[in-house]
């Protein structure tokens, strides 16, 4: 049953029975409109299938399934979510006619900035008088004010709220009663700063849909911030048409969070060069209103960097102290940065001594009375798909084959079924990866939710792994800044879009290797220039630094990192003699890391934490910051640790692959 649930997938074009035709998809309105309604009916039916045929086997009782917290397993939920798409994959003006051919949702559309690209596909796509109210664009600044009340700056989160609920209001109060209370209302907004004629700013803007879900429900909304690097306005509206039309579709079609955020970018290209076109990227994103309930910013943020749908995405925790999701922009603006990278498994006292020393540093200089934000940058590059696996294509076919395998049906993989997966592995390589799977699931079969990317939370390696990592470091209460970048410079590019004051990299102690970490040819190999391009990206501002902190011997003694050896000294040295890399004196140094006789805390970093960990020591917790052993022993990690069978690189990789 479940292998039918991809027939509904497909584009138009692809659909049984549909061979050539007229040329645009508004004449082919009439030929489509049974035929997308049908499938749209089947989708549904075939969810039902799903269930009936999964509760006909669970009386022949052929395995037994895992017990779940959860009557509905997340693969069948979100399958039957994404049955309804029947144009994932397809043209936008596909997905916009098949909105259009649903008169019972019906809107309005406001734009500022990269033309009206997103009312236009909607417009040309056919059947567009079942779908648009009206179309708007109030570029003059005064003209705007008249429609949606005075603004201090106009392409801002307040003016994209300002014009969702102008928009709304006025389709609700003036059609409602007209359109009867079946109908679901919607208003689509967008207010960008799009490339101008001889201008250098960034180009970046806010997307927005306001919409009933279900007929007589409150509304809710989706807010996106995003960034655009096409070198024309053209092309930066092209692609705003394709993201509007992508939200719209996706937003009437599902109600999963996580699902409508991987998705976002269907058909629209991830790289950032210009020889790729440019591309958007979608650093924030916020949901709102009774569709979404519960909804953790910190899955949303590891969907945008895992997926690649952004580079980089920021949380700050709040009031409550729970992260959310902050804007780079906003957060970043005109404020010296200190960042310290990692993947933090776990956060030691190495790393609180060893931003706060950077921070007493770079305060002492005094070349701005503006306070340094201090970030961790929370590394996922190991979490990531591959560059190119995120096209909904190949990813729909690698679900398609993960369900295949389950041939019973009934939730969980046999060895025999797993095999099926590994194609051209090595036999003993694929059952030494099976048994690793087993022990990161911690039982005794392999869950299909635990493997799958639609899956969230508890059910998933992935992102179980991923909140394992953002709990232990919450206790340190710094911004978070979730990235895939693998180089220094590659975080210093993005930091320095949004200020133009200092950006201090922090590095060293708890036994930290420049050889390694900064100085290995080997490691520059796929970077365009090699390791000296790389380190003049790196500086290219020379308010831009490196500080290193010192090592702690054996005896408690500070002593100076050890240098890099061969050609790598010399560039290390010649950096440090023009203050590229500035090494952190006794001076910065916390008074408790200074004295050997109470600085043994300060001697491990997480390396060897965890070698403490697998050993069955205690001593671990001496070397985590206060409230951090506590909350690493409630986690998955601490027991995969703990029993010597962390997830190795072979499962990440295997795992990211599948998505």
């Amino acid at each position: 049953t479940m292998e039918l649930a991809f027939a509904a997938s497909r584009p138009v074009g692809q659909l049984s029975g549909v061979k050539g035709g007229p040329s645009q998809p508004w004449q082919r309105a009439k030929t489509h409109r049974t035929q997308v309604n049908a499938e749209l009916a089947g989708a549904s039916v075939l969810a039902s299938a799903c269930a009936l045929h999964a509760k006909a086997h669970s009386k022949r009782g052929r395995r037994a399934a895992p017990v779940r917290s959860t009557p509905v397993r997340v693969q069948r939920r979100a399958m039957a979510d994404l049955q309804g798409l029947v144009h994932l994959g397809g043209t936008a003006a596909e997905k916009a006619l098949a909105v259009n051919l649903d008169s019972k949702f019906y809107g309005s559309f406001a734009e500022i900035g990269a033309g009206q690209e997103v009312s236009r596909t909607f417009l040309q796509a056919g059947a567009a008088a079942g779908t648009v109210a009206r179309s708007i664009s109030a570029y003059d600044m005064k003209m705007s004010d008249v429609n949606y009340g005075k603004a201090a700056r106009y392409v801002t989160q307040e003016r994209l709220k300002q014009m969702l609920d102008t928009e709304y209001d006025i389709v609700e109060k003036n059609l409602r009663s007209q359109r009867g209370e079946d109908a679901c209302f919607f208003a689509f907004a967008d207010t960008l700063a799009a490339k101008a004629f001889n201008s250098t700013r960034e180009c970046e803007g806010w997307i927005g849909l306001t919409y009933q879900a279900n007929p007589k429900e409150e509304k809710s909304t989706v807010i996106l911030h995003i960034r655009m690097s096409q070198p024309t306005a053209q092309a930066q509206g092209q692609a705003i048409g394709v993201l509007g039309t992508n939200l719209i579709y996706l937003c009437k079609s599902l109600t999963d969070p996580y699902l409508i955020t991987s998705f976002l970018l269907d058909g629209m290209s991830i790289r950032d060069d210009e020889a790729g076109g440019g591309r958007i990227e979608i650093d924030y994103v916020d949901f709102q209103g009774p569709t979404f309930k519960d909804v953790d910013p910190r899955l949303v943020a590891f969907r945008l960097i895992q997926l690649r749908v952004a580079n980089g995405v920021i949380l700050e925790p709040g009031s409550d102290g729970k992260y959310q999701m902050a804007v780079p922009n906003n957060f970043l603006y005109k404020r010296p940065v200190i960042v310290e990278r990692s993947r933090f498994k776990p956060p030691t006292r190495m790393h609180t001594e060893l931003m706060e020393a950077a921070a007493r540093k770079l305060k002492s200089e005094g070349d701005t009375d503006k306070e340094a934000l201090k970030i961790m940058n929370l590394q996922i590059d190991d979490l990531t798909v591959p560059t190119g696996w995120q096209e909904t294509k190949a990813r729909l076919e690698r679900m398609k084959a993960l369900a295949a395998a389950d041939t019973v049906r009934d939730g969980v993989l046999s060895r025999e079924e797993f095999m099926t997966l590994t194609g051209d592995m090595e036999k003993e390589e694929a059952d030494a990866l099976y048994k690793e799977l087993l022990g990161a699931l911690g039982g005794d079969s392999l869950s299909v939710d635990g493997l799958i990317n639609i899956a969230n939370g508890g059910d998933s390696v992935l992102a179980t792994d991923f909140i394992d990592r953002m709990e232990m470091l919450q206790a340190l209460k710094y911004p978070i800044v979730l990235s895939n970048f693998k180089r220094n410079h590659q975080l210093v590019r993005y930091l320095s879009r949004y200020t133009n004051l200092p950006i201090i990299i922090a590095v060293g102690g708890g036994g930290y290797d420049l050889q390694r970490a900064l100085f290995n040819p080997k490691s520059y190999s796929n970077e365009e220039g090699g390791m000296l391009r790389a380190f003049g990206n790196l500086f290219e501002s020379r308010l831009n630094r490196i500080f290193t902190y010192p090592a702690i011997d054996e005896d408690g003694n500070l002593i100076p990192c050890q240098l890099p050896e061969g050609n790598e000294q010399q560039l290390y040295q010649y950096l440090e003699s023009i203050g590229c890399i500035v090494p952190l004196g006794n001076a910065w140094v916390g008074s408790e890391a200074r004295d050997p006789t109470q600085n043994q805390a300060f001697r491990y970093g997480s390396e060897s934490v965890m070698g403490l960990i697998e050993s069955g020591s205690s001593e671990w917790e001496e070397y985590v910051p206060e409230g951090v052993a506590e909350i690493c022993k409630s986690h998955a990690w601490f027991a995969r640790v703990k029993a010597g069978t962390p997830i190795s690189p072979a499962v990440y990789t295997f795992l990211n692959n599948l998505k």
